[in-house]
């Protein structure tokens, strides 16, 4: 695929290593000085590239989206902290005719422990345990907490009817740490993912880019992991 890329962070350029490294090419790549309210999201450029992928930030994210919509781009959006917004992004992309697929996160494993939170949740929770999350990340990462742990808190709410106490630490280069830990005054049950790079996000992303090749509409990255489940079985 031809792969267009608007943002240059860590996590954008670990994207753009990952597509190449899978025998994609990056055909452009945007900052966010080249890209101010979406003007760098060119006919050109957008028609130079079969997938776009965007990791931004939040307040940047949803003119990007908007704009990638109206042109009918297939893309896949990392960043976080927009989901209010995500309604009208769908139904942009949907009168384009491309296609999103958008999560808080792109590794499997954190996939994989969205499931675990809301099944120890229904275990300990009528059992009387108590949950609070703990979640870390690098000194530069903007959200707090991180959209991970808003959509293990979610899961954990639903659940059990009461939200999790949350705690969020920025510092140093930590690539990211989500702890649930279900507590009562005799026990505790702990839950842990810890990313040791961003290689698994970039991975993940990549993974759901070739997936929506061809296709439209909008996706959680979790739904598309999904359907790998239900073709397997």
């Amino acid at each position: 695929m031809r792969v267009g890329l608007v943002g240059q962070g860590k996590m954008g350029r670990e994207v753009g290593s990952a597509a190449e490294a899978r025998g994609h090419h990056v055909v452009w790549s945007l900052d966010s000085a080249a890209n101010r309210e979406a003007a760098g999201l060119t006919p050109e450029r957008l028609g130079a590239a079969d997938v776009v992928f965007e990791f931004t930030a939040p307040g940047a994210a949803v003119d990007n989206l908007i704009r990638l919509a109206g042109a009918g781009s297939r893309v896949v959006c990392g960043t976080t902290g927009w989901s209010r917004e995500l309604p009208r992004v769908s139904e942009a992309f949907a009168a384009g005719g491309g296609a999103l697929v958008h999560s808080a996160n792109f590794s499997v494993g954190v996939m994989h422990m969205f499931d675990l939170a809301a099944r120890a949740a229904r275990l300990y929770g009528p059992a009387g345990y108590a949950a609070y999350l703990v979640e870390e990340h690098h000194a530069q990462k903007r959200d707090a907490p991180s959209g991970t742990a808003r959509k293990i808190a979610a899961l954990v709410e639903n659940a059990t009817g009461s939200p999790p106490a949350v705690a969020s630490i920025r510092a140093g280069t930590i690539p990211g740490t989500h702890r649930l830990v279900f507590e009562s005054a005799d026990d505790e049950v702990e839950i842990i993912h810890r990313a040791r790079n961003r290689g698994g996000f970039a991975r993940g992303a990549v993974w759901a880019a070739e997936r929506i090749a061809g296709r439209s509409g909008v996706f959680e990255f979790g739904e598309l992991l999904a359907e790998v489940e239900k073709e397997v079985s």
